[in-house]
């Protein structure tokens, strides 16, 4: 294991520069993170951007960013201790957290150049337009939830922030229509 000198009151402490792996309760990642900050570790949950359909009482033009930020890694963040003497043996008992990933009798460990690369990836999926998250991409076949069109299929012909534009069939024209999010569903 790496460790690197941290110097206090005259003395040096050696903290290791690997991230150790819990594995949390079903949704409770945020919880778990919060709970192990409070007991002095340092908590890393990789969050990842995604697109969110807006729900039946929220339309798509509430909120034109349509996103949410869910774990990377569901049910596992990392975690490392911030002095020398702490214990890892709260880990498990802490509220969040199932348990601590091991391997054999060892905690399973993550190097820190891992976390970075993990980090890096966060950070551009977080500058990411919602066009390219988007679960409808040009020439996709999707169907209308809308209640006058109920079940009429389309193409999606170009997705934007808060619209996407779809291509239909009606009494036997093509046409174009922009709809929201929320009014059509993939095939």
């Amino acid at each position: 294991m790496a460790a690197e000198p941290i110097r206090s009151a005259g003395m040096v402490d050696m903290l290791p520069t690997a991230w150790y792996v819990a594995h949390t309760k079903p949704r409770q990642e945020r919880t778990a993170a919060e709970q192990l900050r409070r007991q002095d570790f340092e908590v890393y949950l990789p969050l990842f951007k995604v697109f969110r359909e807006p729900g039946r009482r929220r339309r798509a033009t509430d909120d034109p960013a349509l996103t949410a930020h869910e774990p990377m890694f569901p049910r596992y963040l990392f975690l490392r201790p911030t002095r020398a003497t702490q214990s890892l043996s709260v880990v498990r008992s802490t509220v969040g957290v199932s348990k601590l990933v091991m391997f054999g009798h060892q905690p399973a460990t993550l190097a820190d150049a891992a976390v970075q690369a993990i980090r890096q990836a966060e950070d551009l999926r977080e500058t990411t337009d919602l066009v390219d998250i988007s679960p409808y991409q040009p020439g996709m076949a999707v169907r209308l939830r809308d209640p006058a069109l109920a079940g009429i299929q389309a193409l999606v012909q170009a997705v934007s922030a808060d619209r996407v534009t779809l291509l239909l069939t009606i009494l036997g024209r093509s046409q174009t229509v922009q709809v929201e999010f929320g009014r059509i569903a993939p095939l």
